[in-house]
């Protein structure tokens, strides 16, 4: 893969196959889904290091299924979500805060947010207005947007049911192209940027000199946050060498089918 050798790189993903299947152990299911990931490097014109990933067509639903499965069975998202959200309400708490604008820079389906709303009903002093600013890779197609338009959709459906104030703001576009005055911030505001885990693929300086990432990092800079929730994955993913993204991939990855394996039954269909 790391020197174009097509013809070779083929003919081991055929003799990988025939060891690997969805159905199997840990390492046969890893191998499985690294084949597919590694047919679709193939496939492309090369080995691709910043473009958002074409939609597999899992509805939202089953995407929502995946997530409860996997926060049932690890620890991690469940309690960085709930720091992140124990955090926000408290701070909202302790200023009397009358609009809470959230920047969530990877918001994907916003799934975090309900249980943060929950909290902001019981707030004295009634609930606050929430603003979110739910910030995305765009979509390959002609509506970029979509996905993140229907989440601030069902989040405003949320908020419509149980009373609370609440303004969306789509934003689908690469990230250091943002402007702060896409923003729309009001210092009146109570204002959080969140950022968890989702900067692991934004080209770092050791791409490019004025890298992305400096560039979102300096925009978070600027918006001047009451709070910054920053997740980090210990992961090099954006490395300029395939190799090292292959890798580091591959130990993350193993760690979580590991985990898998051990707390799940293999014939559990909705481990698939």
């Amino acid at each position: 893969m790391a020197i174009s050798d097509q013809k070779t790189a083929n003919e081991l993903l055929k003799q990988i196959r025939q060891h690997s299947s969805p159905l199997g152990d840990r390492n046969q299911r890893l191998a499985h889904y690294f084949a597919n990931a590694l047919e679709a490097c193939l496939s492309s014109t090369r080995i691709p290091v910043y473009t958002p990933s074409e939609s597999n067509g899992t509805s939202v639903a089953d995407y929502l299924k995946a997530f409860q499965l996997y926060i049932t069975v690890c620890p991690f998202k469940r309690m960085s979500n709930f720091f992140a959200n124990q955090t926000i309400g408290k701070l909202a708490e302790a200023q009397k805060a009358t609009t809470l604008h959230i920047v969530d820079f990877g918001i994907l389906y916003g799934l975090q947010w309900p249980c943060l709303i929950q909290r902001i009903c019981i707030i004295p002093g009634g609930p606050l207005k929430i603003r979110i600013t739910g910030i995305e890779l765009p979509q390959p197609g002609f509506r970029p947007a979509e996905r993140i338009e229907e989440t601030g959709h069902r989040l405003e459906n949320y908020c419509e049911r149980i009373n609370v104030p609440f303004e969306y703001n789509a934003i689908a576009q690469k990230w250091e192209t943002i402007r702060l005055e896409d923003l729309k911030i009001d210092r009146d505001e109570l204002t959080v940027v969140k950022c968890m885990c989702r900067l692991k693929n934004i080209p770092d300086e050791t791409v490019a000199i004025n890298c992305p990432r400096d560039i979102v990092l300096n925009l978070i800079k600027r918006i001047n946050p009451d709070l910054f929730v920053h997740g980090v994955v210990n992961g090099a993913y954006n490395a300029p060498f395939f190799l090292t993204q292959f890798w580091e991939a591959l130990f993350y990855f193993t760690s979580l089918f590991d985990m898998f394996d051990a707390t799940m039954p293999r014939e559990d269909h909705q481990r698939l």
